[in-house]
């Protein structure tokens, strides 16, 4: 070849060679003289995850096992990478995104074998936003998939605490009594079914019995349901309108007799209704306070007793 009469220069194959794998490992060799630069392996970027997930740093944890699913999709962890995510979000308490992400895993992943403990976790979300038959659904899926594996025991435990917020005693009883006696798991249930069959014993206040009391004497239905303060309130409020009445109409002043007349029925009347409610807030409280009891009490063995119709609980240890 020729330019403008002159041969163009050649370079030796040679040296054409070594400068392409000069280039080539040049990088290479600068970063590890240099000290500085990694490659980020599987190990290493799961390892990050996980570090921020022990932390409870749970978003930045989601995004790192993101990063891992996305480099590295193939690895024999991705599976386990898509588990954490769903953990994490439950962990932070996003429950939506913690739905969505079973739902990643188990399409991505259908035989996943965090399959049934995808199941328990979305019936555990469903519980957290108080969709309790939609959390059933998922518990009595691992029960159904599952009936010899620790896990199924646990569905079984979560099936019987849905029916224990809804306030459905009776079922709750009967759930609990269902867990396996060979499972850690029995002694907890036994004793809450124990505990709910007597649930019937807490002492309780008659909404009737307290509308009753207000009527005839303002602030005695606030009495009978130990708020004395509101009894004292009702008490005055009433009594200062009904003495304010009957001196306007012993004055022959008509016009404030009927407005204050108009007044003290509104204030009877809501006498009246809020002593109702008072009966109805004091017998929830009490139920309340008698399931947190039993709650707090759930790993030990049974002895629940009332005396003067107030519930005691006796905690014994089984060695």
């Amino acid at each position: 070849m020729r330019v403008k009469g002159k041969e163009a220069p050649c370079l030796p194959v040679a040296k054409i060679f070594f400068l392409a794998i000069f280039f080539l490992l040049a990088p290479k060799i600068l970063l590890a003289e240099e000290g500085h630069g990694r490659y980020i392996d599987e190990s290493l970027q799961m390892n990050l995850a996980d570090h921020f997930f022990k932390d409870g740093d749970y978003y930045r944890a989601i995004t790192e096992y993101k990063r891992f699913f996305f480099f590295f999709p193939r690895s024999f962890r991705a599976e386990e990478a898509l588990w954490k995510i769903a953990k994490s979000y439950f962990n932070g308490k996003k429950w939506d995104e913690t739905l969505m992400a079973c739902d990643d895993l188990l399409k991505k992943f259908p035989d996943s074998s965090w399959k049934m403990e995808a199941f328990l976790l979305k019936g555990l979300a469903f519980a957290e936003k108080k969709e309790y038959s939609q959390a059933r659904y998922f518990f009595q899926k691992v029960r159904e998939n599952s009936p010899a594996l620790p896990i199924s025991d646990e569905a079984q435990l979560q099936i019987a605490l849905t029916y224990l917020k809804e306030e459905k005693w009776k079922e709750a009883a009967e759930e609990f009594r269902k867990i396996n006696r060979s499972s850690r798991l029995y002694p907890r249930g036994e004793y809450l079914a124990q505990g709910l069959d007597r649930i019937h014993e807490i002492p309780q206040k008659s909404p009737a019995a307290a509308g009753i009391l207000a009527a005839i004497l303002p602030g005695a239905g606030h009495l009978y349901c130990e708020r004395y303060r509101d009894a004292s309130i009702a008490f005055l409020l009433n009594g200062i309108f009904i003495w304010a009445m009957v001196e306007a109409f012993a004055d022959k002043n008509y016009a404030l007799g009927g407005i204050l007349t108009f007044f003290e029925l509104g204030w009877y009347s809501g006498n009246i209704y809020s002593a109702v409610s008072s009966a109805h807030k004091y017998n929830r409280k009490k139920r309340q306070e008698y399931i947190d009891l039993l709650e707090r009490g759930g790993n030990l063995s049974v002895g629940i007793s009332f005396q003067e119709k107030k519930p005691f609980v006796s905690l014994n240890y089984a060695f």
